[in-house]
């Protein structure tokens, strides 16, 4: 697929990635909430926005590991909020995070994160806040609504 027309931005706001099947919501934590964010926190903020239906779904949550990973890619240049490049699309809002949280926790109670400038990760304690944020997502695509 080509990269550029791998993310689609839906007229309900919510961006498809057809590459993987997938839904993001195109603000991260830090720009729709205005603050870093724990990793509960980025829990609670899924929750909170599942509260409010974007894009009529209540099912986003944190990406897996596999997921924030799939979201970075050489081929995108968009920037956080330091001004410094990030290799997401340019479809997501930019001058935001660059540590990503994602599902993942290993057995010592860390959680995973994603650093969107160079797509390594990093198990890193769960009240770290600084810096930190994340991008929620779905399964499944944005289906078109049938015309009535």
């Amino acid at each position: 697929m080509d990269p550029a027309e791998r993310f689609h931005d839906n007229p309900n706001g919510i961006i498809s990635d057809k590459k993987f099947n997938l839904s993001w919501l195109p603000k991260d934590s830090k720009l729709d909430i205005g603050k870093w964010c724990t990793w509960e926190e980025a829990r609670g903020y899924a929750r909170t926005m599942n509260s409010c239906y974007p894009g009529g779904f209540a099912d986003y949550r944190l990406p897996t590991k596999e997921e924030g990973l799939n979201l970075f890619d050489k081929e995108y240049t968009n920037f956080d909020i330091e001004g410094e490049t990030i290799h997401i699309h340019q479809v997501f809002v930019p001058k935001g995070i660059y540590y990503l949280w994602t599902s993942e926790v290993n057995e010592e109670g860390k959680a995973l994160r994603v650093n969107l400038r160079d797509g390594t990760t990093e198990f890193v304690d769960k009240l770290t806040r600084d810096l930190h944020g994340t991008k929620l997502v779905r399964t499944g695509e944005i289906k078109p609504r049938p015309p009535l």
